[in-house]
């Protein structure tokens, strides 16, 4: 049994499961949106606040499109194990969770800016968690590619007031291009380790003040793959990156403070880096694609320390 990609050049195979495919398509023309500057006068300040506030009622809405069956591409087959995995592991945390399947891009644009248009003002955060074919710098619907910041701008400052200061979360699992990422190799002695443990803080309400920040603040981009590389999906068992995600994040709701402090997310996603880095490669049939590697990674504008806590869905 061997792994395949969803480029005809390549099939290969995953060191632990069998029919591993690659979320990739062909890339077309990138648009951009330009927002013009504001003439409104504005102070900015400084803040010592390290933290965000995670004492919210709820931890918030998560949204999940999956896209098995895309124009034009092949069958995403397996990704209903990374879809059902993902709505059990965040409603294990509490969120409000809901899942699309094969919707337009029409109809994914609806849907992102009606949420962003809700009332976020009771929640810690908002998380969002795409799966489909991707190319550079973008990303399918069932009908069409679009530039992966469409998914955001919905979220941005000027558009959902009720995030403002609050994580806004994106985790997309999609090719970003056709490169196959190799390994390399490294030998170390084996070292005593420490458990690092997080900050202790009692939470004060400041009084109100005014801050500017930018428009594109508070968020996280988090991709299953470098930027111009492939991403890896099993069949049977799922995708390396939405697979491991899972495992870390159900690790971290079963311990005993992911009801109270929670979990520094940064740690978690530096976590699920380590694991789809060290654990997964592709055994394949063909040079080109044996021994593969997939390297996930995200990009911050996150401005505090965010701990993810497990509390009650909203309703319960």
């Amino acid at each position: 049994m061997s792994d395949e990609t969803d480029f005809d050049l390549f099939s290969g195979k995953k060191s632990k499961a069998k029919h591993d495919k690659a979320d990739a398509a062909k890339v077309t023309a990138q648009t951009r949106d330009v927002t013009p500057a504001t003439s409104q006068i504005i102070q900015s300040r400084p803040t010592d606040e390290e933290f965000y506030r995670n004492t919210n009622p709820y931890v918030g809405v998560a949204v999940v499109f999956n896209h098995k069956y895309v124009k034009g591409q092949k069958d995403r087959v397996g990704t209903e194990k990374d879809r059902d995995t993902i709505a059990e592991t965040l409603s294990l945390y509490g969120f409000d969770v809901r899942v699309f399947n094969d919707l337009t891009f029409e109809k994914v644009d609806a849907q992102l800016k009606a949420i962003a248009k809700e009332d976020h003002s009771e929640n810690d955060c908002f998380v969002l968690v795409v799966m489909s074919h991707g190319a550079e710098g973008r990303i399918f619907a069932s009908d069409m590619s679009y530039p992966v910041e469409r998914l955001w701008q919905p979220f941005l400052g000027d558009n959902c007031k009720s995030l403002i200061n609050k994580p806004k979360i994106f985790f997309l699992q999609a090719c970003r291009g056709e490169r196959l990422d190799k390994p390399v190799v490294f030998s170390e002695f084996s070292v005593m380790t420490r458990q690092i443990g997080g900050p202790s803080q009692t939470e004060e309400i400041p009084p109100v003040i005014t801050y500017a920040i930018p428009n594109t603040a508070d968020m996280l981009v988090m991709y299953s793959t470098f930027e111009k590389y492939y991403s890896f999906r099993n069949v049977e068992n799922g995708s390396w990156f939405i697979q491991s995600l899972c495992d870390v994040f159900i690790a971290a709701a079963r311990k005993p403070e992911a009801y109270d402090k929670g979990s520094d997310l940064l740690r978690l996603l530096t976590a699920v880096n380590r694991k789809v880095a060290y654990e997964y490669q592709s055994l394949a049939k063909v040079d080109v694609l044996n021994q593969m590697k997939e390297m996930p990674n995200f990009l911050s504008t996150l401005t505090k320390t965010f701990y993810l806590r497990v509390k009650s869905h909203p309703g319960k």
